[in-house]
């Protein structure tokens, strides 16, 4: 019965080699002091040389690639551009290492996913949701990744206010304030509340010390000094509808 498992793992293993193989994927450790911790890349889609012959990346070889690494924690996954669906993210329950999950271009991707992520990946901090069909709906269970630090919803049916209540109630439900989330669209960007606090106090500090930041780094004013921290004081007023926070894109 030991011989038997034994052989069923191995055969498990190559044929999840083969899958990864198959969409040009790359199953890997993250590094040389980490070497039971994987990164593994997938491609949305087969190699062809007449795109209507590719086959798109579906639930099932991403559940055999899964299931053939099981014994090894995965560290960060990224399968763009497939036809995936919530059920390829049953696949990943019990891997309690992932810390980044890219499915952008996954079109069938939607919020029963993201219940299903925010249930068997706690630990989440990068996940990459571009080009889905998430709503605001999901946003409702990722509440419950307390940890995550980058969201990215650009091309999704996510509103940017929704977007905008969930970095809020991050922060004062579990005291995540280190949250970054783009919408696009012309949308503010809603960089982390911690890192805009950061750099409001800066702004203040240098306008106090008589400074202005400009494209080349901080310029001294020699002769003169600010009339006034106006600027500085209708910014504070605009954040209240409007952030002023960082401009990182997906």
């Amino acid at each position: 019965m030991k011989h038997l498992l034994l052989s069923l793992l191995i055969a498990a293993s190559a044929n999840a080699e083969d899958i990864v193989k198959k969409y040009n994927g790359l199953f890997m450790s993250v590094s040389t002091a980490t070497p039971d911790i994987h990164y593994l890349r997938i491609e949305g889609k087969t190699y062809a040389e007449k795109p209507e012959e590719a086959e798109k990346l579906h639930d099932a070889d991403f559940a055999k690639i899964i299931e053939g690494t099981k014994s090894q924690s995965i560290y960060e996954i990224s399968a763009k551009g497939g036809v995936l669906t919530h059920n390829a993210i049953d696949s990943l329950m019990g891997q309690r290492e992932l810390r980044k999950l890219n499915l952008a271009r996954n079109k069938t991707i939607d919020d029963e996913a993201c219940k299903k992520i925010a249930a068997y990946l706690p630990r989440l901090q990068n996940l990459n949701l571009y080009g889905t069909s998430v709503s605001d709906k999901g946003l409702t269970y990722l509440l419950d990744l307390q940890g995550l630090r980058t969201l990215h919803l650009f091309d999704t049916k996510v509103s940017w206010s929704a977007a905008n209540e969930l970095r809020a109630k991050m922060e004062s439900i579990s005291g995540n304030d280190d949250l970054e989330i783009t919408v696009g669209h012309g949308t503010p960007p809603l960089g982390s509340i911690k890192h805009g606090e950061f750099l409001r106090a800066s702004y203040q500090k240098n306008t106090n010390d008589g400074k202005l930041k400009g494209n080349s780094g901080v310029k001294i004013l020699e002769n003169e000094k600010p009339v006034s921290n106006n600027k500085y004081e209708e910014d504070l007023k605009k954040e209240a509808t409007d952030p002023i926070l960082n401009d990182e894109t997906p």
